[in-house]
């Protein structure tokens, strides 16, 4: 990043008695540079300055683009804040033109790295994370609609907007539609078993139509700050889409997902296959915070797990069938031999699921 991004972004921003050395990068994501700036008398400020390239590709200037997810940050940080004060930011902007493009929001402070946090802070940090989506995924969401938010000149909506009914019932065909797209592959996996588990529980899930709410499709641990006096969401992607479903990916994404990508380029430098027994300990802690006394919750929660853990072994199966990966698939994803060996992993954990009695399988996990 050139230096004249940062000195025209503070420039922008008018901050008095400012000086450069007030001013330290303190991390970089595949669209930021991010900066703290540091104050005297108020809030500590962090800087986040979008890159002209991501993924090895120049990034073309698209206003309603930028404003969609930068509106939808601030509509989450309120949202989030009203459910647990402060869980994320308290201030938020965000300056764009077509040279310069940056946000700006409070200082959520240092938490600790996953290596340092002893088995019972992951659980008390998960359990903490737990009961705050619980109460995020009830309140009613401030925008109308369901799925990718999208700004359509003057408010934020959802791209889909028809009877919660239909779009639930919609939901659960796409799920047997891609497991009848497995199923007749070449893979090898217990097909008999696999088909079977999950046909019982679309059949009831049917008749449990779930709440739409205002969800975050990325909790890693690289948005979220490890601190046990005040856990703190950051860089949240918004979405419209159904409670359970979401608390369901963050156990999978702790569980699975994170261990399972973590020799790509996009996730290397994080040690999440390393830490991955600390990793699980936060899904364990998320769980006990978001079922609390409702013990039908945890059934929710795997059946929720089993089916993203289907939508991952697909999306990798079809990846694989593509001629050749962008850049942006090979930095996540990895080459093909990677997205292979973890499609195997994927139908291995499949046929687990599937096996497994649902109230054994967290509790004999062995990673």
């Amino acid at each position: 990043m050139k230096n004249d991004d940062l000195k025209n972004a503070i420039d922008k921003l008018k901050i008095e008695n400012i000086k450069m050395e007030h001013i330290s990068k303190i991390g970089e994501g595949a669209w930021h540079n991010v900066f703290r700036i540091e104050r005297n008398i108020e809030e500590d400020l962090v800087l986040r300055i979008r890159k002209k390239n991501a993924y090895g590709q120049l990034q073309v200037y698209k206003e309603i683009d930028l404003i969609t997810e930068y509106e939808s940050s601030k509509v989450y940080y309120h949202q989030a804040n009203q459910c647990s004060y402060p869980i994320c930011p308290s201030f938020f902007d965000y300056f764009q033109e077509e040279s310069l493009v940056f946000t700006v929001e409070s200082f959520m402070g240092k938490g600790k790295t996953l290596q340092y946090l002893s088995d019972s802070e992951a659980i008390t940090i998960g359990e903490e994370l737990g009961k705050f989506f619980k109460i995020m995924h009830r309140k009613d969401p401030d925008i109308q609609g369901f799925g990718n938010i999208i700004w359509n000149g003057k408010k934020l909506e959802g791209k889909m907007q028809e009877e919660v009914s239909y779009i639930w019932q919609k939901d659960n065909d796409f799920y047997l539609s891609i497991l009848n797209s497995l199923t007749t592959t070449d893979l090898t996996f217990n097909r008999e078993k696999v088909v079977n588990k999950i046909l019982n529980l679309i059949k009831n899930r049917r008749e449990n139509q779930q709440k739409i709410s205002l969800v975050n499709q990325d909790v890693t641990p690289e948005n979220i700050i490890l601190n046990l006096d005040n856990v703190s969401l950051i860089d949240p992607f918004p979405k419209l889409d159904f409670d359970l479903k979401y608390a369901g990916y963050f156990v999978f994404c702790y569980k699975f997902l994170l261990p399972a990508y973590s020799n790509t380029d996009r996730y290397i430098n994080h040690d999440y296959n390393q830490n991955s027994k600390i990793l699980s300990r936060i899904a364990d802690g998320f769980m006990n915070g978001y079922i609390g006394d409702n013990v039908d919750l945890y059934k929710c929660l795997l059946d929720e797990y089993i089916l993203w853990t289907l939508l991952e072994a697909h999306e990798h199966y079809e990846i694989l069938n593509e001629s050749d990966l962008d850049p942006k698939t090979l930095q996540q994803m990895g080459d093909k031999e990677m997205i292979k060996n973890r499609l195997t992993l994927c139908l291995i954990e499949l046929e687990k699921l599937s096996l497994d009695s649902s109230f054994n399988f967290f509790n004999r996990r062995d990673f």
